[in-house]
């Protein structure tokens, strides 16, 4: 029978009450208080700079958490395993409310400032550590006094020794968990079972720091305490069961968050996807917190034409993306248009949201028309995804990298875009009869590229870091990055490393004269050839430079007696030629010693065969280099057997084509011009087309609005809205199609010309601006003809016309290299000239600048198309003039390289 409030007042009124402890409190006070712990570190965890509102966001959450939860919360639930007086209601403890408040608030004040004084840097600085780990005891101590000093109806009389025990164990248990988190956060090694032991430890603190101070502590009674009071204590309560709850939450969110992320990073594996590697000036990578390179889907995947159209860095879609990433500038205005054109076409049902999930078959399974055309504006609106990720514009995301890694597993999935609705996937003699082909043995697996940059100031990594990404060291996260994205790639970590070698700009030979190695090999199983480069620096050549400036014109006389010779031969003839006193000796010693280098970068079985061409070429020269000094080069050119393997440790084999692809990149000249009048070419019509689309689609709806109100008969109305349609037209007003694919048609599924087109579509052997013809496959077979509203077709030709100064003109015909081609059309034949009297015939336009002596120099004439005769005829032709039709080759030493080679066989 319990005692009435009076007798228990005058029995222990400022007398210490007895008390007990209640175990299932005090462990369901170690659960709060490691709940509250846990949720600090995984916030910590994801928590990257010191700036930015999400990092601000996760270090308060991080601070209230710790002092909120793990620390007041289990105070509380702590003190309610304390009965005094044997469990009478009227002898429990009762709190202040204001004090209460207080207390809540003075650890996460306190654990705000030990948060920052810890940082977020990669390194362990222990000295922030110590700090950090001071200031969270200290606030684990002064909340549990402060809480304490909250009762209302006892005085705590506390022991100095339980006192400085308790502080003791809050701070260094407080340092240890902080400093082995921090280590495994710094080594990318704090897997979950690791903040899991860390929690556990920082929990211990707490816990272990209010239970050695309560164990020390005895409560003087001061009055009873009131129904009131007991209603505060269950408040109490429900206020730690509500902010557990809520940190379970987020940890669970945290945790459903980053499955999904793995989830969606291992589907990845199974597409083609573009990754950006950025690094900063010390070579590390940024990451996400989970150790993730941020990334975009480009498409599911890569249909192939046939058995030899692999993707790879030998095709052409890579080399135009290869070259596009080079000229965002140019690119940068059409994006917007190639979006909305995406938009508009069809993609799988699941994923309409997805730009991505565009169908590369249409309803007929076959591959849709402007295959190639979509896969560009894929790729670039997926650069567009990466720069958004990154804080960056389209212009500075990156350059692509010169490689492509295969990633995912080769498991058989159903792959969406080769259903049609309600047909269910296509068997392999499906895809066979429609001419398409996929490799069984790599089904299912990706292809990963990479946008490369490096960060040039701190501004730009404090902006990525604030932005929730991270950088660090390749040998930490290569392992992590490799297995979340199924790179199928032993030496990831290198690859790497040879990214962050090259993110600044490609190597380039110094100006100069150098001896190089040309070596081709033929592929086996595939058209075109290999070429031997170096490794780290696949854009060139193997090369010695020679310590001179420039040939002179005795050098090439003299060069001209040595070629043809074998590098066998030319080693006993130089050496035989420096002992001699002659004016070539030293010329001669030079020769020998740079032959004697040269050696070392290639293997010595096949080069002694190699064969020394004494014809001089000039390599490029970057446009970001201000060198005027040429770079010249002689070589030793050789067609390695098929059946040689080629084994050497600083040069590797490189596909001939895209070889010729690396020496344009980056140059001023032809090549360049062309391949941005190309972009306007093909891209700017669709840009304009959707724009024209949309505006129609408006002016319909004004239309159709402003007539729904007129006073109109209904019948007229709906004659109105039978008989309009809109066409999206160009700025000749000629109509522009804008439909890719072949939608279906019931009234007549054969039928495969339902698009319109107006000009015939470019294939990839059209548009390879830079592709030598010598590393070609041969071309796809054309679609067949597509059918016109019109009854015929409509060509376009981009012609440019250069004006030169008489004395400057020179007397052959200059050819406009490496502009991109037109298709093949009818083109009339221009001529260059004047009649032998010197008058111009009446059907010719003459074309002079003013000031310019005509007699010293032949205008530039324009024939009329009458004039011209029989030279109009169908198919493309060279045409010998100023006034030319644009090249897709630009030829380069590449070429003449490969010429000496092959006509030396």
């Amino acid at each position: 029978m319990s005692e009435s409030p009076e007798d228990l007042l005058l029995q222990y009124r400022g007398q210490v009450v007895p008390q007990s402890f209640n175990a299932g409190f005090i462990a369901l006070s170690y659960v709060v208080s490691l709940i509250g712990a846990a949720c600090t570190l995984e916030l910590l965890n994801r928590r990257t700079s010191y700036k930015g509102i999400f990092n601000h966001f996760l270090l308060l959450g991080s601070a209230v958490s710790m002092g909120g939860i793990a620390i007041w919360c289990m105070h509380f639930i702590g003190n309610r395993a304390i009965d005094l007086g044997n469990g009478e209601p009227g002898l429990q403890i009762a709190y202040s409310s204001s004090f209460t408040a207080l207390s809540f608030f003075v650890p996460i004040v306190v654990l705000l400032a030990a948060f920052i004084a810890v940082g977020t840097n990669n390194t362990v600085s222990w000295w922030r550590v110590t700090i950090g780990g001071v200031l969270a005891g200290a606030a684990i101590c002064g909340m549990h006094y402060v809480g304490n000093n909250s009762i209302e109806n006892y005085v705590c009389i506390y022991s100095p020794v339980n006192v400085v025990g308790a502080a003791i164990i809050a701070v260094a248990a407080s340092i240890v968990s902080l400093a082995l988190f921090f280590v495994f956060r710094a080594s990318w090694t704090n897997a979950w079972w690791k903040r899991a032991a860390c929690a556990v430890v920082l929990a211990g603190a707490v816990s272990g720091m209010h239970w050695c101070a309560a164990t020390g502590t005895k409560y003087q009674l001061v009055r009873l305490s009131t129904s009131s009071n007991e209603l505060s204590r269950n408040t109490t309560v429900i206020v730690v069961i509500c902010l557990s709850i809520l940190a379970c939450c987020i940890m669970a969110g945290v945790a459903i968050y980053t499955a999904r992320v793995m989830r969606r990073y291992a589907h990845k594996a199974q597409q083609v996807i573009l990754a950006a590697a950025v690094f900063d000036k010390d070579g590390r990578i940024l990451v996400n917190p989970d150790g993730l390179l941020p990334s975009e889907k480009i498409t599911d995947s890569f249909i192939e034409k046939n058995a030899s159209d692999t993707f790879g860095i030998a095709h052409p879609l890579f080399h135009w993306m290869f070259r596009a990433s080079r000229n965002w500038t140019n690119i940068s205005p059409l994006v917007s248009g190639m979006a909305s054109h995406l938009s508009q076409l069809p993609r799988a049902s699941r994923e309409r949201d997805s730009v991505g999930a565009i169908k590369m078959i249409d309803e007929q399974g076959d591959m849709i028309s402007d295959y190639d055309l979509v896969l560009k504006e894929l790729f670039c609106v997926a650069a567009v995804g990466l720069a958004e990720k990154t804080k960056e514009t389209l212009a500075t995301v990156g350059k692509l990298w010169d490689d492509i890694l295969p990633t995912g597993g080769g498991t058989t999935r159903p792959d969406r875009g080769l259903h049609s609705a309600g047909q269910g996937s296509m068997s392999d003699s499906d895809l066979a009869e429609k001419g398409l082909q996929r490799r069984k043995h790599e089904f299912g697996r990706g292809s990963l590229m990479f946008l490369v940059r490096r960060v040039q100031n701190e501004r730009d990594l404090a902006r990525l870091e604030a932005a929730g990404y991270r950088f660090a060291e390749l040998r930490q996260v290569s392992g992590i990055i490799s297995s979340s994205m199924q790179i199928k790639c032993w030496d990831f970590e290198s690859r790497l490393q040879r990214m962050a070698e090259n993110a600044d700009e490609e190597s380039n030979l110094e100006p100069g004269v150098h001896l190089g190695f040309y070596g081709i090999r033929a592929r086996v199983g595939s058209y075109g050839f290999d070429i031997l480069v170096r490794k780290g620096a696949r854009n060139l050549l193997p090369s010695v430079q020679l310590p001179i400036a420039r040939f002179e014109p005795w050098h090439l006389e003299f060069l001209q007696q040595l070629d043809g010779m074998s590098a066998s031969n030319l080693w006993r003839r130089l050496d035989a030629l420096r002992r001699l006193s002659t004016r070539e000796t030293v010329f001669t010693t030079l020769l020998y010693d740079a032959l004697e280098s040269l050696r070392e970068w290639v293997d010595e079985s096949i080069f002694d065969e190699a064969v020394l061409s004494s014809k001089v070429v000039t390599l490029p020269t970057r446009s970001d280099r201000g060198d005027q000094q040429a770079t010249s080069m002689i070589a030793l050119c050789m067609v390695i057997p098929i059946h040689v393997q080629v084994a050497s440790d600083k040069c590797e084999l490189l596909p001939l084509n895209f070889f010729k692809v690396r020496q344009v990149v980056g140059t001023d000249g032809p090549p360049q011009l062309a391949f941005a009048q190309m972009l306007h070419r093909d891209f700017a019509p669709i840009a304009k087309s959707v724009s024209a689309e949309k505006r129609a689609v408006m002016a319909e709806e004004r239309k159709r609005s402003s007539f729904r109100d007129s006073p109109l008969p209904s019948r007229l109305r709906r004659l109105g809205r039978h008989h309009h349609t809109s066409q999206a037209v160009d700025g000749d007003g000629n109509p522009i199609p804008t439909t890719v694919g072949r939608p279906s048609s019931i009234n007549n599924s054969n039928d495969t010309g339902s698009t319109l087109k107006l000009w015939p579509g470019r294939r990839n052997s059209d548009n390879r601006s830079a592709d030598s013809s010598i590393d070609a496959p041969p071309m796809y077979a054309s679609e067949g003809p597509a059918k016109s509203a019109f009854g015929g077709i409509m060509v376009s030709e981009e012609i440019r016309v250069e004006i030169h100064d008489a004395e400057g003109m020179p007397s052959h015909p200059t050819v406009l290299a490496g502009a991109s081609r037109a298709p093949p059309i009818a083109a009339p034949t221009r001529r260059q000239g004047v009649e032998p009297s010197g008058v111009t015939p009446p059907n010719r336009v003459a074309l002079a600048r003013a000031g310019v002596n005509n007699g010293r120099g032949a205008p530039i004439e324009l024939s009329t198309l009458a004039a011209a005769g029989d030279s109009v005829h169908t198919g493309a032709q060279g045409l010998v003039s100023n006034v030319e039709a644009e090249r897709s080759d630009a030829p380069t030493f590449v070429d003449e390289l490969f010429a000496v080679c092959i006509d030396g066989r």
